[in-house]
């Protein structure tokens, strides 16, 4: 009976929580970037024909290529949502007591692993390896880049005088009124 009531008091006001702890989430993240990185796994692969024409098969370890990180492969991964990554990322559940070793809580989990996501992104773009307007495409979206044009209204660093080149006549009507 104080197991049922210690369970209702613990999940007092909806649905728990996606992530039992944020050492937990961090896991979980971490395990995606791990599947990502290149690693050696055993595969079955091709080695050469057979005399009667068929395909050879072995089974070899081999080192896998680098993934991209994605948001959306980050939220499945977790058996989630990119909405509610949204969520954990806005703090919506960092009023829980739970923090890991470090301080951190949901929210800083959840955008550590946009910050890597997004450094790779960058990595990419600027190395040339992934086509420039899809990756500025993805930044504007997903790591709030914006494109902002800087209009400098001075005039060698001075700033502009409205009222410079009118005479102490036309001045004196400006002040007036008149």
């Amino acid at each position: 009976m104080a197991d049922i009531a210690e369970q209702e008091e613990k999940n007092k006001g909806g649905r728990p929580l996606k992530f039992a702890t944020v050492a937990d989430l961090k896991a979980q993240i971490e395990t995606y970037f791990n599947s990502c990185d290149p690693h050696t796994e055993m595969r079955r692969v091709e080695d050469g024909v057979k005399q009667d024409g068929s395909t050879n098969w072995v089974t070899r370890e081999v080192m896998t290529e680098q993934r991209p990180y994605t948001v959306l492969g980050l939220a499945r991964a977790l058996r989630t949502t990119r909405d509610t990554l949204i969520d954990y990322e806005s703090g919506k559940y960092d009023d829980r007591d739970d923090t890991d070793q470090s301080g951190d809580k949901f929210s800083d989990a959840i955008k550590d692993a946009k910050a890597r996501i997004n450094e790779q992104v960058e990595e990419r773009m600027l190395s040339g390896e992934a086509p420039a307007t899809p990756s500025i495409f993805w930044l504007k979206n997903n790591a709030q880049w914006k494109d902002r044009q800087e209009i400098d209204h001075t005039t060698a660093g001075e700033s502009i005088n409205a009222y410079s080149g009118l005479t102490t006549e036309e001045l004196r009507k400006l002040a007036s009124g008149k």
